[in-house]
């Protein structure tokens, strides 16, 4: 065959003719069965003029030699070898140089595996280690070249030895005291920049595939000069050819081997700060980026160092913030795809929030705040817009990882800065604030609703002004931001400034003739329901009427993003407001909507048809129409099997060959040489977590967050109309299962939600149908979803990196034991699988939980982490939290049913938990442990009690004193439960409790505190009266009820009050009428749990029968309502 008939069909395949394209595909393919078209497509890459094709030669030929290695005569692989190392010797033109790296890198890779599997099948029997010796040539070849005195025949020893190690990392590891040598007089001479490149590329390939410790410390000692060289490099490059030379703290950071970074961690954060402020033409936005973003894993990894070695904190915080400031961030355009978020700041400032962000999930809020603080207060008083910027920027970043330390130390100065910042002159740094406030508002609480006098009229302003009302820009799109969030945190007292900012968002809507600002206004109208709930019903007809004609005609492509709002804000007010108010309308536009699905495929636009499909089943349940039922659900499903979500670049409609990658054969004459991911893989055994590392393949966003929100709604339908969906059980299950592997976290945590909530609805139906084969049906079907499911998320629990993924999975599992309760107990195994997973979270041994931190002794793991919680981020304690919460319904179920695993167990966890109440333990950590120990304590019994008995009474007596009222007030709690499940064992210090809590009440004046000092009260009185001055004691209960704050504590009062009514009644008869009085206030308030209103009812229809005439007069003095209420008690039997 000739090789210029070859180059004639390669000539045709990039001409943009589709039928020349499609006949030269033909013809090629055919040509490629021959035995000589190897051959002939090297000579192509050898002495053809054209650079395009020559190009092209070299990516078929490659593609060939992976996908047909073994079909490949060993004559024509040892000639292609032999010419190949003749050729790269010879070779100029850089780009086909780096086309015949790759080929010598894939053959070297394929010889290397081919003899391993060859020597393993020979000596499979015999134990000793087998010898490897590779592509002898090209090891030669590497070898004379890179002793040479030659400069070029150096560098091209090291390309060579470089490829070597990029493709056989393991082999050249094998022969490291060699390799160290080389690597480190070629990084210490350096005879030219391209001999630094390739020692840094070997470097760092080799790191990338370490698994052996005793290399460590050689590769230790090389970091300096490594370092030193990283830095040359970037003086000496070009911009361009800088792009990858941060690779080698990448491997560092990644490697499977601790403490590969050794005492050099501060030396590597210096370097990336200096790439990262450099902010000139000599170094791309990208390699800027990666500097930022492998500090962002450096935070992750090395929280331990970071704390301990606090002198390197100062200057990264001041780094962020030079960065930030420096930036230009136009808050008065968008860009031209519109989306309403913050992608349209510069890539750097991404990459220092990064950083901020990862600082705050992983570093103590207690040490790393002030910190910040200290560096932002000069900042915000700055006459440089740019850093006063660039301080609300850093707030933003920093709130949500330490939230809590900032809401108890920082909130007033927070808050004032806040303030202050919206009214800034400056519209860039209005911006930065706005943005600020509405990240602190999304993740605070509680008092910083009071701050909303001052600050939602400020909003109001902005969002009536002509510019905002018109324009659709980053700041506007932050005001509404900011106005969502902060109506979320408005609580009873501040409600009412609601009415002025729905009148303000009528005016806007009304007023603005911009689509995407009326699309905003939608938007707040969910916060504002959710709030208001029943309240927002009189304002309902005008939001209505502001999106039914976004709902009545189907939409273009200019008005899809106002009809996917619509339906958003409309699923949001049903959820928010409920059926009886917006049914119509709901069912209206859900089917209008269903009927539009097959003609508008758009990502957006199904999402917006399962979040209302999930609304309708949360509001119609029983009443939702089936026909509606079977069309989401197939859609549903059709989502969830969807690959839409994959870009396979080699199989566009535009592919050449069948064979080749679309992306390496550009038709329009332009070709672009791409290595393979295929062909970068390591050897067999290679940890491959990523499953997205295939070839070609890619997320998009828009069909991912249509998954997530397909599996969200089917989460709410199986919650709320699961006989409906009965038949769909087994697909509903697949999908489920399917999507808690899904490589995405909202996916992922959707499916977790959804996994529980189906287990819940089925277990509901075993105790709603009467049926018999049916209710075992459905019992059989719940305990095999129990069996099925259970360990799937414990598996989530261990071995996810996210928290927030494994706390949502902690989350659920509880709903799940609160819901089937002891028919747990049929499951022993799952409960101890389930026991065992908040065991690990406790000692700090999930995935998740591990740090890679060379201040850790390696023996040790988090040995003092889990001794006290030091130095945990809020993340971490919350995880921990959630973990703790599973120990009061696990020992409820473990104590009932005698488990004989448990009290082993308890053993360990009683302990563990006690240690986190070190010396100056943070609040949230007292208030976790004393209440998570107290409500343990009152689902144990007696036995179980008993080897805690003194460490829980000294633990809860001391904490009676605490200087934080939720801390005290769970200390209360836990003495009062302790006192009722030990016994008669704690009466002996019954006098100091009761002079404790007597102490405690004379200046007492949190009235949920006082609530539990009298529930304790009623306990010690319950054990033993005769233990109790009921003289003293009496008179200061009755001073202080009823109860105003806690009335989960009502049933313990009144079981008190019905023993002293039946044994004591001469002490409790002076109190008979407040007593009857604070009966009938709490026996029909719905804060009162349901165990508590028969005990009431009883003490009251006690009284009724035996002392009739006292009742009667006491009724007289009650209120018709309450007299109504009463009488209808004492009527049920």
């Amino acid at each position: 065959m000739e090789s210029s008939i070859v180059v004639h069909w390669l000539k045709q395949l990039t001409e943009p003719d589709t039928e020349k394209v499609k006949q030269a595909t033909k013809q090629l393919q055919s040509l490629s069965l021959t035995n000589d078209f190897l051959l002939q497509l090297f000579h192509i890459l050898r002495s053809e003029q054209n650079e395009q094709i020559r190009i092209l030669a070299s990516v078929l030929l490659r593609r060939k030699l992976s996908k047909s290695s073994t079909t490949i005569s060993k004559d024509i692989h040892e000639t292609l070898k032999h010419l190949l190392l003749e050729q790269i010797q010879i070779e100029t033109n850089q780009r086909i140089r780096k086309s015949l790296f790759e080929l010598i890198g894939t053959i070297a890779k394929q010889d290397l595996q081919h003899e391993i599997n060859e020597k393993i099948k020979k000596k499979l029997k015999k134990q000793h280690k087998i010898e490897i010796t590779g592509w002898k040539e090209y090891l030669h070849l590497c070898g004379t070249l890179v002793q040479s005195t030659d400069l070029k025949q150096l560098e091209l020893g090291m390309y060579l030895f470089a490829t070597l190690a990029t493709y056989c990392g393991r082999f050249v590891l094998e022969h490291w005291p060699h390799t160290f040598n080389l690597i480190s007089t070629m990084l210490k001479t350096r005879p030219s920049i391209i001999v630094c490149e390739q020692a840094l590329i070997i470097l760092t390939n080799l790191v990338k595939v370490l698994q052996q410790k005793q290399y460590v410390q050689t590769i230790v000692d090389l970091i300096p000069i490594a370092n030193e060289t990283i830095q040359y490099l970037f003086v000496n490059l070009k911009a361009e050819n800088t792009t990858n030379l941060l690779d080698f703290y990448e491997a560092l950071l990644d490697c499977e081997v601790p403490n590969v970074i050794g005492t050099h961690l501060q030396s590597i954060i210096s370097t990336c700060l200096q790439v990262a402020l450099r902010d000139d033409n000599t170094i791309l936005e990208s390699v800027r980026y990666n500097a930022l973003s492998i500090l962002a894993e450096i935070c992750r990894q090395k929280k331990k160092t970071l704390l301990k070695h606090q002198t390197i904190l100062p200057p990264i915080i001041q780094a962020l913030l030079q960065i930030i400031s420096s930036a230009n961030i136009d808050t008065n355009n968008i860009s031209d795809d519109g989306n309403d978020d913050d992608n349209d700041e510069p890539v750097v400032v991404a990459g220092a929030n990064h950083v901020l962000e990862a600082m705050s999930y992983h570093l103590s809020p207690e040490k790393f705040v002030p910190l910040v603080i200290s560096q932002i207060e000069p900042l915000l008083k700055s006459n440089v817009a740019n850093e006063r910027k660039a301080a609300y920027y850093v707030l933003s970043g920093i709130i949500d990882g330490c939230c809590d330390y900032i809401n108890n130390n920082y909130l007033e100065p927070f808050m004032t800065a806040l303030k202050i910042g919206l009214q800034d002159v400056n519209s860039d740094v209005s911006s930065a604030a706005l943005l600020a406030l509405g990240e602190t508002c999304a993740v605070l609480e509680g008092e910083i609703s009071k701050y909303s006098v001052e600050i939602l009229p400020i909003l109001m302003e902005l969002m009536v002004k002509s510019e905002n009302m018109q324009n659709h820009n980053l700041k506007v799109i932050r005001i509404y931001y900011a106005v969502e969030e902060l109506i979320g945190v408005l609580n009873d007292e501040h409600k009412n400034s609601i009415h002025d900012v729905l009148r303000v968002l009528f005016h806007v809507h009304s007023s603005t003739t911009n689509t995407k600002v009326r699309e905003l206004v939608l938007a707040v109208y969910p916060a504002i329901a959710i709030v208001m709930k029943d309240k927002f019903a009189p304002y309902l007809d005008t939001v209505i009427t502001q999106l039914s004609p976004n709902l009545s005609q189907k939409p273009n492509t200019e008005t899809l993003p106002v009809f996917c709002t619509s339906l958003h804000t409309l699923a949001s007010l049903c959820r928010a407001v409920g059926t009886d108010h917006c049914k119509t309308i709901l069912l209206q536009a859900l089917e209008f909507s269903l009927n539009l699905y097959s003609e508008i495929d758009e990502p957006e636009f199904r999402s917006a048809i399962f979040a209302l499909g999930g609304a309708a089943s949360r509001v119609l349940k029983n009443e939702f129409n089936t026909t509606h039922i079977s069309k989401i659900m197939g859609y549903i499903f059709e989502s969830l099997r969807s690959l839409d979500w994959i870009e396979d670049a080699a199989a566009t409609e535009n592919r050449k060959l069948e064979w080749v990658d679309e992306e390496e054969i550009d038709s329009t004459s332009h070709i672009e040489v791409k290595a393979d991911e295929e062909e970068e893989e390591e050897e067999e055994g290679d940890n491959d977590d990523d499953e997205l590392a295939d070839e070609g393949m890619t997320i998009e966003n828009a069909h991912v967050e249509e998954k997530a929100a397909a599996i969200e709604a089917l989460g709410d339908i199986v919650e709320n109309c699961i006989v409906a969906v009965w038949s769909y059980l087994k697909d509903i299950i697949e999908h489920i299962k399917n999507m808690l592997e899904f490589p995405n976290l909202q996916c992922s945590q959707n499916a977790v939600t959804a996994a529980g909530n189906l287990l819940i609805s089925i277990h509901k139906m075993t105790t709603q149908t009467q049926i018999t084969n049916e209710k075992q049906l459905v019992q059989d079907e719940s305990d095999r979803l129990l069996t099925d499911l259970i360990p799937n998320l414990c598996t989530i629990i261990n071995t996810s990196t996210s928290r927030s993924l494994a706390q949502i999975a902690l989350d659920t599992i509880k709903n799940i034991l609160e819901e089937v309760k002891l028919d747990m107990l049929k499951h022993i195994t799952l409960l101890e699988k389930i026991a065992h997973c908040v065991q690990k979270v406790l000692a700090y041994k999930t995935k998740c939980q591990q740090e890679n931190d060379d201040e850790n002794d390696e023996n040790a793991g988090g040995d003092s982490r889990e001794q006290d919680g030091r130095d945990d981020a809020e993340y971490d304690a919350m995880l921990i939290s959630t973990g703790g919460d599973l120990l009061p319904i696990l020992t409820s179920i473990a104590c009932t049913g005698k488990v004989q695993f448990f009290p082993g167990y308890l053993s360990s966890i009683i302990p563990k938990l006690q240690k986190r109440l070190r010396h100056q333990a943070s609040v949230s950590d007292r208030s976790f442990v004393i209440g998570v120990l107290a409500e343990t304590v009152q689902n144990m019994n007696e036995t179980l009690i008993t080897p805690y008995l003194q460490s829980l009474f000294t633990m809860f007596y001391q904490y009676l004193l605490d200087e934080d009222e939720e801390v005290r007030t769970n200390a209360c709690f836990g003495m009062g439960v302790l006192c009722i499940v030990a016994n008669q064992q704690l009466l002996g210090q019954y006098e100091t409790i009761l002079n404790r809590l007597s102490q405690v009440l004379i200046k007492e004046t949190n009235l949920r505190m006082i609530d539990n000092i009298c529930s304790c009260l009623c306990r010690m009185i319950v054990v033993s009266p005769k233990h109790v001055p009921l003289e003293q004691v009496l008179p200061v209960l009755f001073q202080h009820l009823p109860i105003r704050e806690d009335f989960a504590e009502a049933n313990s009062i009144f079981t008190c009050l019905n023993l002293l009514y039946e044994h004591y009644f001469t002490q409790i008869e002076p109190y008979l009428p407040k007593s009857i009085e604070m009966a009938a206030l709490l026996i029909d308030d719905e804060r009162v749990l349901p165990n508590a209103i028969p005990v009431i009812r009883e003490f009251l229809r006690s009284i009724y029968i035996k002392h009739s005439v006292a009742f009667i007069q006491v009724m007289q003095t009650l209120n018709e309502p309450l007299r109504i209420s009463i009488t209808k008690h004492l009527q049920i039997n």
